[in-house]
């Protein structure tokens, strides 16, 4: 069996977001269970044209889509490029999410799986920027929701949120959700020998962790009201992981706040010192607005930590109030601190940590590939509906 991946990015050539871990880490386990899978992605700085790794064959089609602000414009010639590519291919299945429009529209092609990211736009407090998707993406969307042959989903609420925003058929869905590689995960966090001190911290300071991408929606500006409100009582410290849109409004509000000595960012970082920097935490936060399920979530869940976490979109679905962690409203710092004070007072960091360790285990990506392989061979047996 042949798959091949389609997106637009896919990491580690072109990021670290979510969409890019996913779609790297479910080709890397297809791979690991012998299907043949190649990914086809957007051009990467270095120009290179072919890549290989971990059995995964990677493929990197023109346009260069790094430009957020072109980004919209190079899509169309991205797809028309994967089409045409697709065309002179030999494979048994498709599945993707950029790059598979037109692809999809096609009455003789292979079975396609849509797997819908980006869906954040239509959640958007930003009428201009909802207003914008749906004039130009909400067509073209609609459309793969329709020819898809399965539409892969993070959960319940983000099914029932697709049901809504574009009528589609719930026969048609299958859960998929994001993962984490549990193995590779133990390995790291068992060979870290990084310490509080290797960062400037100290082992009397209560240390919260945030990983995301710094974008509105993340929700991280909320995040630092709530570490001023920490600071008195507890010298709370943030090691801050990620980097986006917002990094300067952030750093400007962490100046203003006083609390530069006590926020450590980094940037662009690799897996193995992410679960390192884990490691050193005593809760993790994700104060996310509105997306499916935050993987952020799930990388603290493998890590054993107790988590307070927004109770939007896919969150609840992981992260049971008062079990593994405790639930909070969006925009609210105040209960982001008092979460974190709970959780510290009533010495819960290891009942909660030890509940995720039992949870995340739903989560393996080996579990889950095997998930989308046997719905691949479903898919394949029936062949496509279009052709």
């Amino acid at each position: 069996m042949k798959v091949i991946i389609s997106s637009r990015a896919i990491y580690p050539f072109h990021g670290f977001g979510g969409m890019e871990r996913y779609f790297f880490y479910l080709a890397r386990h297809l791979a690991k269970l012998g299907v043949e899978v190649e990914v086809v992605a957007s051009k990467i700085k270095d120009g290179a044209q072919k890549a290989e790794m971990d059995g995964v064959k990677f493929t990197f089609l023109p346009p260069d889509m790094s430009n957020k602000t072109l980004m919209h414009a190079l899509y169309w010639k991205f797809n028309s490029n994967v089409m045409h590519y697709l065309e002179a291919q030999k494979f048994d299945l498709l599945h993707g999410c950029g790059g598979i429009y037109p692809y999809i529209l096609k009455h003789e092609r292979k079975p396609v799986v849509y797997q819908p990211f980006g869906l954040e736009p239509l959640k958007s407090e930003n009428l201009v920027k909802r207003a914008f998707y749906y004039l130009f993406n909400y067509g073209p969307s609609k459309k793969r929701y329709d020819n898809a042959d399965a539409i892969a989903s993070e959960g319940d609420v983000q099914t029932q949120e697709m049901i809504d925003m574009f009528n589609i058929n719930k026969e048609k869905v299958f859960n998929l959700p994001d993962g984490v590689d549990l193995g590779e995960v133990r390995k790291f966090i068992d060979s870290s020998c990084l310490t509080r001190a290797d960062i400037g911290l100290n082992n009397n300071e209560l240390v919260l962790i945030n990983v995301n991408r710094l974008a509105k929606n993340k929700g991280v500006t909320y995040l630092i009201d709530a570490l001023k409100l920490l600071k008195g009582e507890y010298n709370a410290k943030l090691i801050l992981v990620g980097s986006g849109p917002e990094e300067k409004r952030i750093k400007q509000q962490i100046e203003r706040l006083g609390l530069k000595d006590n926020v450590v960012h980094f940037k662009n970082i690799p897996d193995e010192k992410m679960y390192q920097l884990f490691t050193l935490a005593d809760v993790s936060i994700t104060p996310t607005l509105y997306e499916g399920l935050p993987l952020v979530v799930l990388e603290a869940m493998a890590a054993g930590k107790p988590i307070v976490a927004t109770n939007v979109s896919e969150v609840p679905q992981v992260i049971k109030n008062g079990i593994n962690g405790l639930l909070v409203p969006p925009k609210d710092p105040k209960a982001m601190a008092m979460a974190v004070q709970k959780i510290c007072d009533e010495k819960l960091q290891k009942k909660f940590g030890d509940v995720s360790m039992e949870i995340i285990k739903n989560y393996d990506w080996k579990n889950i590939a095997l998930t989308a392989l046997d719905k691949y061979k479903s898919l394949i047996k029936q062949g496509s509906k279009w052709t």
